[in-house]
């Protein structure tokens, strides 16, 4: 997904706090999902990529919010 639009527009910001709360959505996914796990290892990876997704939404926007 390409930001191309120009800042002025104020096209750009916005799809950054979209994709922030799409990551956000991922993580939550993957917190639900690690409560689900079979096995201690598929907890701590889903645990663990949840973590991943919530840092990426904080770099594209600090103030989006964990869920």
């Amino acid at each position: 997904m390409p930001f191309d639009d120009p800042p002025e527009a104020g096209g750009a910001g916005k799809r950054r706090t979209q994709s922030a709360e799409e990551l956000r959505e991922q993580a939550a996914a993957c917190r639900r999902l690690a409560n689900q796990a079979r096995t201690r290892a598929g907890k701590k990876g889903l645990d663990a990529l949840g973590d991943h997704f919530d840092d990426q939404a904080s770099k594209l926007d600090w103030s989006s919010k964990r869920r």
